[in-house]
């Protein structure tokens, strides 16, 4: 597992990455504006998640990010396809 500052820096590159990409489309696309709200939602919740962890036992962390991990890929596929159905 990476250190909590690297994985924080990850989920605000690919939040900031989703995000240009909607404002390239922004007045192309309608739509667009409510998908930026929800990635600016998802990027504030596993940030808060990411500090959010209070347990001293390595396992108990470990799991904990490991499914932070999934969560967050799956909110971004979701955003994928949100934006590919917008495309579309």
């Amino acid at each position: 597992m990476a250190n909590k500052r690297t994985l924080k820096k990850e989920i605000n590159y690919v939040a900031g990455e989703l995000l240009s990409e909607c404002l390239c489309n922004k007045y192309l696309i309608p739509g667009t504006d409510a998908l930026m709200g929800k990635i600016i939602g998802i990027q504030d919740d596993f940030l808060c998640r990411v500090g959010a962890n209070g347990d001293k036992d390595p396992k108990k962390v470990k799991v904990y990010y490991r499914k932070l991990r999934a969560d967050f890929d799956k909110a971004i596929d979701e955003i994928f396809e949100d934006l590919a159905a917008l495309n579309a």
